[in-house]
């Protein structure tokens, strides 16, 4: 399968430091992957740091493209995939934002789950990062979770991307292009885009399922969008995987560790309320299964 990983990155070198030497933990799984970094760029960009960071590192290198401008994350992400799927013709991409590092494993378990998950028609991403909310060890290292939250990495197919890339391209040429992020319309996002779309009952996909039709998967912000849902492209690629029917599954345990203290979305306040200050182990040295299960 022709598959690329991609990061984006914008104005915070030493992370990327450090996910790159994550990525050296990984060295050997990337036979065969394509990597291309996506840098943001701008007057406060400290793009031309980020991208000697890269060439100087030992991590393979496909491409780097430099943003003329800041895209902000949403453009700089739909941007991307459709840059590896539409114009380069990838069937499979993994996302790694700046600010997630790697733990040994994070590639081949990743891509692992990807697939597994292929069998059932209804899983849509997956990813090997998440916060969980229980002690884990050893013997939940084939446990997965499906989850709406949090996008900083995670693994598609194209098959997935061709069902929900029109509504990602919609809401980019609708409410970022051309648009300052202070002056993005959230109010109309909200209204205009995500109501319509939004619904209570979960979608079932015809093909094999992974989840029974009497499941519990609630749509991706509760039973009903409230006025502090959010809105960038995270949301919206959540929301439109929902409405084709796809979950998104997450390993229970980890196998990176998100760094991102400070940030767009971010601070230190924040870091601490989503309970990333105690995140669960992540660098697991186990072999890595080949088959998983819910919990």
């Amino acid at each position: 399968m022709k598959t690329a990983l991609f990061t984006v990155s914008y104005n915070r070198p030493d992370l990327m430091q450090e996910l790159l030497q994550g990525l050296a933990k990984n060295a050997d799984d990337l036979d065969g992957i394509d990597v291309f970094h996506y840098v943001d760029g701008g007057p406060k960009s400290k793009q031309d740091e980020i991208k000697s960071a890269i060439e100087q590192s030992d991590m393979p290198c496909t491409s780097i493209i430099l943003r003329e401008e800041n895209y902000g994350v949403g453009r700089n992400l739909i941007g991307a995939r459709r840059d590896l799927f539409d114009v380069h013709g990838y069937e499979r991409v993994l996302l790694i934002e700046d600010d997630l590092i790697p733990g040994p494993n994070f590639i081949k378990t990743t891509l692992a789950l990807a697939d597994w998950a292929s069998q059932y028609d209804d899983v849509g991403m997956v990813q090997v990062w998440n916060l969980p909310k229980q002690t884990v060890s050893d013997q939940d290292l084939d446990v997965v979770v499906p989850t709406h939250e949090h996008f900083y990495t995670y693994c598609i197919d194209v098959d997935v991307w061709e069902e929900i890339k029109h509504t990602l391209y919609e809401y980019e040429r609708t409410y970022l292009e051309g648009v300052s992020y202070a002056d993005k319309d959230w109010r109309g996002i909200r209204k205009r885009f995500m109501k319509p779309r939004y619904s209570k009952k979960r979608v079932l996909r015809e093909g094999k399922r992974l989840l029974g039709e009497d499941a519990i998967h609630p749509p991706p912000f509760g039973p009903r969008l409230k006025r502090t849902v959010p809105t960038g492209q995270d949301a919206i690629t959540a929301l439109a995987l929902w409405e084709k029917g796809f979950i998104r599954l997450a390993t229970l345990a980890p196998r990176a560790i998100m760094k991102g203290v400070d940030g767009v979305h971010s601070t230190a306040k924040i870091f601490d309320q989503l309970g990333l200050n105690d995140q669960s182990q992540y660098e697991w040295n186990q072999t890595v299964p080949t088959s998983f299960r819910l919990p």
